[in-house]
């Protein structure tokens, strides 16, 4: 598999893995039912195959909030469904007040909250991996050329020469380049020196 495959997947299951266990652990909460490993497990692969379809490319806060919402909806349907399909409740326990069917009001705005903050979270992960990606490409170009040469050596980082005799000598230097530097600020009048 292709490196970038294997970038679209790891994408793919960091999403996935998000989307379902903040929406499997919230929807066990709020209906007071675990959800059963079958269906988060349907839930991921579901989820992790329209995320790796959809992960072309770096995308913004809108585009990952509206694939998190679409994921906290869908899973939200299919954790109702498996938990009515499961055991009914034991003799004696009572459901909350919120079902947790498809028309509580509470477990809906719950997966609406849990997707848009999730969305930040993976947006702030989205950056953070892409920046990284363009800081290793930018070493690996910067070193590229004395591999192709052969030349093993790698020149030192430039240095900003020192002016010579200590002190004295910046503050002229610093006077005599402070009308050198652009500001955005009003001018400033100087003493003579």
């Amino acid at each position: 598999m292709e490196v970038q495959g294997r970038f679209r997947s790891a994408r793919a299951a960091v999403f996935a893995a998000v989307c379902v266990g903040v929406s499997g652990v919230g929807h066990a909460l709020a209906s007071g039912h675990t959800v059963p490993a079958g269906a988060a497990l349907l839930g991921a692969a579901v989820v992790f195959g329209f995320a790796r379809a959809a992960a072309g490319g770096e995308r913004g806060y809108g585009s990952i909030a509206a694939w998190m919402l679409w994921g906290q909806l869908a899973l939200h349907a299919v954790f109702s469904a498996a938990q009515a399909a499961g055991a009914p409740h034991a003799a004696g326990h009572a459901a909350p007040a919120g079902d947790g069917g498809s028309s509580d009001p509470g477990m809906l705005a719950a997966h609406l909250l849990a997707a848009l903050v999730s969305a930040w979270w993976l947006r702030r992960g989205e950056a953070a991996a892409f920046t990284l990606l363009r800081l290793a490409a930018d070493a690996v170009l910067a070193v590229l050329p004395a591999l192709v040469t052969g030349d093993a050596r790698l020149a030192a980082p430039q240095r900003a020469a020192r002016p010579r005799g200590g002190p004295e000598a910046v503050r002229r230097t610093v006077r005599l380049l402070r009308y050198a530097v652009v500001l955005r600020a009003p001018p400033v009048v100087l003493p003579a020196a």
